[in-house]
């Protein structure tokens, strides 16, 4: 079992704004699922299906799964989130569980050896066994070797006031809120893949409370996180461009999965 910690999204806030802070809580119900392993490092898991929430708040799909990283934090965060996004297409037959860092590295290179993205394989090289911090595209490599087809949303420049980027954050709502869901917010929308420069997070929902939206992400590089993350529209200034990495939710046949990886702009 990967040594990576799973953590649920349950608790008080970390985020001194204001105005985060009057947002609904996300509380957990029922006890946590735990899978442990001898050692010092042990996997701890919670599925958003176990989460309960108010109305104001749009989930992922039920199955997603939430990982932190222990000790490899600082390098692997494009892994973990790569990871999250997979537990939640596990009920499809091309996958039977979450695979390891190491094993999404050598997909990485099968997906490189087999042509796809030979722009990225010439840049990064061998990533087996080594720190390498991966991104978007290497995360469409990733699923594209597993059957899963992927899509990049470019958010490349700044949309607001203050270098605020709020095509981003509509982009991301009409994407949580465009299904059904159930009583407990919950939805069938996969998580998103969120990049910005030098880091990763996974997008697990949107909380639309009297005082603004929130953007929920989780982000694997801080353990024992009891609740996700508010992301503020005032938060998006601190990076120039974001990109999104979304999927479809049926499995392709991998050569029907262009090798060239193209994005969509936005503006």
């Amino acid at each position: 079992m990967d040594p990576a910690q799973v953590i649920d999204l349950t608790g008080s806030s970390d985020n001194e704004d204001p105005v985060a802070m009057k947002h609904t809580k996300i509380k957990a119900i029922g006890d946590y699922i735990r899978n442990r392993v001898a050692g010092p490092h042990h996997a701890e898991t919670i599925r958003v299906e176990d989460l309960a929430s108010t109305p104001s708040a749009v989930l992922c799909t039920k199955q997603t799964q939430l990982y932190s990283t222990t000790r490899d934090r600082g390098w692997a965060c494009g892994y973990r989130n790569c990871q999250m996004l997979l537990s939640s297409l596990i009920s499809l037959p091309i996958l039977n569980t979450v695979p390891q860092v190491i094993e999404l590295q050598q997909m990485l290179e099968q997906a490189w050896s087999a042509g796809f993205d030979p722009d990225g394989c010439a840049q990064l090289g061998r990533v087996v066994n080594t720190r390498k911090w991966i991104g978007a595209t290497e995360i469409y490599c990733i699923l594209a070797h597993l059957g899963v087809r992927a899509h990049i949303v470019d958010f490349h420049r700044a949309t607001g006031a203050n270098g605020t980027h709020p095509a981003l954050f509509t982009w991301i709502v009409e994407y949580f809120t465009s299904g059904s869901k159930d009583e407990r917010g919950l939805t069938n929308k996969h998580p998103l893949y969120l990049q910005h420069q030098g880091h990763s997070r996974t997008v697990v929902g949107v909380e639309m409370a009297e005082e603004g939206v929130s953007v929920l992400v989780f982000d694997p590089d801080v353990p024992a996180a009891r609740t996700p993350t508010r992301f503020l529209l005032s938060h998006t200034k601190n990076a120039q461009q974001y990109q999104i990495v979304y999927v479809d939710s049926e499995p392709h046949n991998v050569a029907q999965i262009p090798k060239t990886i193209s994005s969509t702009r936005i503006p």
